[in-house]
């Protein structure tokens, strides 16, 4: 946050200046001299070459909450550590998504199928899905089949008046199209369904798996 307000204000200044004609002065002069010369190319990739050993370390990730993660954080503590500073670490939560074994989705009748996880004529599991064993009636909500000539023209699932008449408890079956997965999701949900299954649109190069 501080980055983008130190960004904007040289930016707003600029423009100030251009648009009176008068010059411009810092209200402080800071000489940074010793600091730009103390950053090196060779400095700065040493330091991505540590980030680089610690993912390596950590099954390929340094994403939050996650070892390599962790093991990014003590890599900069220990070095503001030795460059004189005190280090606080401030803990914060935020939204996140892990599946930790892979989902299975199964047709039972009329014709018995296992979809591939994550094949490309599979399933794949929307971020943020909850955890759960449903097995319930799939009914279709507002499709487009055969689909549009264009890509993003199904509302399958788009207005809550989709779900008029939908039986609380089934699987909604709805349709990629014009809004967002998360408003599909959220009105199926609202109309009491078990499970969301969302299929590609249908026009060419909008069939596989997404």
């Amino acid at each position: 946050m501080l980055n983008i307000r130190f960004n904007r204000t040289p930016l707003a200044i600029a423009v100030v200046a251009a648009a009176t004609g008068l010059p411009v002065f810092a209200a402080t002069s800071v000489d940074t001299y010793t600091l730009r010369e103390a950053v090196t190319v060779e400095g700065v990739r040493s330091h991505q070459a540590a980030f680089q050993a610690a993912a390596d370390a950590n099954g390929g990730t340094r994403e939050a909450s996650s070892p390599g993660y962790q093991a990014s954080v003590d890599y900069v503590v220990d070095q503001m550590t030795s460059a004189g500073y005190d280090v606080a670490i401030q803990q914060f939560d935020y939204p996140f998504f892990e599946e930790n074994v892979p989902a299975t989705l199964e047709q039972i009748s009329p014709n018995p199928t296992v979809y591939t996880y994550f094949g490309l004529d599979g399933f794949a599991t929307m971020t943020y899905s909850g955890s759960g064993n449903v097995t319930a009636v799939v009914e279709g909500v507002d499709l487009a089949l055969p689909p549009g000539t264009e890509a993003n023209t199904s509302t399958s699932g788009c207005e809550t008046t989709d779900f008029a008449g939908f039986t609380a408890g089934n699987i909604a079956l709805v349709q990629r199209g014009s809004c967002s997965f998360g408003q599909k999701a959220l009105n199926a949900e609202s109309a009491g369904a078990s499970g969301v299954i969302i299929f590609n649109e249908g026009q060419p190069g909008r069939t596989d798996n997404f």
